[in-house]
């Protein structure tokens, strides 16, 4: 009876290995924004967690959704303390009502993907999910927290 477990000890690993076939090295990231809006469509603020930095929101467009719901699509620029950029394709954040009139709960539903930058980032890709927290109108500022995958791609030799 205890050898059937020796099959199971071996080939356990392999089943939650994390490798990439492209031999790309990939990574899970959190952290949190903290931004303000300078203008009606235009946020800066700054990133901690794996992806520190400074970053902006232009928001390209708003739009009623369901339930009361209101969707900003968005374009982002974002910055590392290193100084490489992460580039992503445009996303929608949803804005969720809440009692407080002009708080909003808010979260990228579908994620923010991640499609390349700069440096570390060139030829990156990955989503940024289970982004997640509060817009506060009134006041102008925004809170979310990030998480999600990169994947860099491999070193190329010289």
């Amino acid at each position: 009876m205890r050898n059937i477990w020796i099959p199971f000890v071996m080939i356990t690993p392999l089943l939650f290995a994390q490798g990439d076939p492209s031999g790309a090295r990939c990574q899970n990231v959190g952290g949190a924004i903290s931004t303000n809006f300078v203008d009606p469509s235009d946020t800066l603020g700054t990133a901690t967690g794996d992806l520190k930095g400074g970053l902006g929101v232009h928001v390209l467009s708003v739009t009623p959704g369901p339930n009361g719901t209101t969707i900003l699509h968005n374009h982002h620029h974002w910055v590392t303390e290193p100084g490489d950029t992460i580039l992503f394709d445009d996303a929608d954040a949803v804005l969720f009502p809440t009692l407080i009139p002009g708080l909003y709960a808010a979260s990228y539903t579908k994620g923010v993907k991640i499609i390349g930058g700069t440096g570390r980032f060139e030829h990156a890709t990955g989503n940024l999910t289970a982004t997640y927290g509060a817009v506060d109108l009134t006041k102008g500022q925004v809170v979310l927290r990030y998480e999600g995958r990169v994947c860099f791609a491999p070193a190329t030799a010289q």
